[in-house]
């Protein structure tokens, strides 16, 4: 009975290391993924001032904003300015209807998307 018992405890100890390590690795991966990168943000930030500048003198000079930001290059940026991610679906997007043009970009994956909304003058978040 003795051994048994001992036998017992340390398939338990075993079991519990393991999940204290499954639980540490798991805690790792999801930091890793959803931290803030505030270095990102903020250069996203600065590139969306930039695009937004570069919208309002082409509204200047053609009385309408941009239908699309590729109007925007090359006479008022060199190129399109990166936003925090890269990808078909996390560059800076620029929404376009008869009420609003709107400009946004991926925060965080996979939710959070600050925007500004050119002719109330103001930013907003979605999450």
């Amino acid at each position: 009975m003795g051994r048994q018992l001992g036998s017992t405890l340390r398939q338990w100890k075993d079991h519990a290391s393991r999940l204290v390590q499954n639980t540490a690795s798991l805690a790792a991966t999801v930091y890793v993924t959803l931290r803030p990168d505030r270095a990102g943000s903020e250069r996203a930030r600065q590139n969306a001032e930039r695009i937004i500048a570069a919208c309002r003198e082409f509204e200047t000079r053609h009385g309408r904003l941009p239908e699309a930001l590729s109007e925007l290059v090359p006479d008022l940026l060199p190129e399109l300015p990166r936003a925090k991610f890269d990808g078909p679906h996390f560059g800076f997007t620029y929404d376009v209807t008869q009420q609003r043009h709107v400009l946004g970009w991926t925060d965080r994956i996979p939710f959070g998307r600050p925007y500004f909304v050119f002719e109330e003058d103001r930013w907003g978040y979605l999450d």
